[in-house]
């Protein structure tokens, strides 16, 4: 019976050894993200940050960066304008096909018009 409550005393005192060494590395961890954004500050200690303005507009911060908030209007047009440069590709690509077939056409001419003369 003593081998038994030996183990189990042990076994406790592995397990909270481990719990405990579970904590100290989580506030180590907590330190490190405080320590790595380079800057002390008591007010910071949130990787997200909100705060609505009094226009209404939302401020964004991550990780201590600002991010400005663009209307729907700019995006649709930054939108139109990658659409638009996007159907120059296409056509460009029509392009470069339609000259292909005329040169491989030609080509393929040249070589039957020669090879029937030798």
């Amino acid at each position: 019976m003593t081998v038994m409550v030996r183990f189990t005393m042990t076994f406790l005192i592995m397990i909270v050894l481990f719990l405990g060494g579970v904590l100290v590395g989580m506030n180590q961890a907590s330190i490190g993200m405080i320590q790595m954004r380079g800057f002390s500050s008591g007010t910071f200690q949130e990787a997200v940050q909100t705060e609505k303005l009094e226009t209404g507009d939302y401020e964004v911060q991550v990780l201590g960066k600002d991010f400005a908030q663009v209307s729907v209007q700019e995006k649709q047009q930054q939108y139109e304008d990658h659409n638009e440069a996007r159907g120059l590709q296409k056509l460009a690509v029509i392009l470069e096909s339609v000259v292909n077939w005329v040169y491989n056409t030609i080509i393929y001419t040249i070589y039957h018009i020669f090879s029937a003369f030798f």
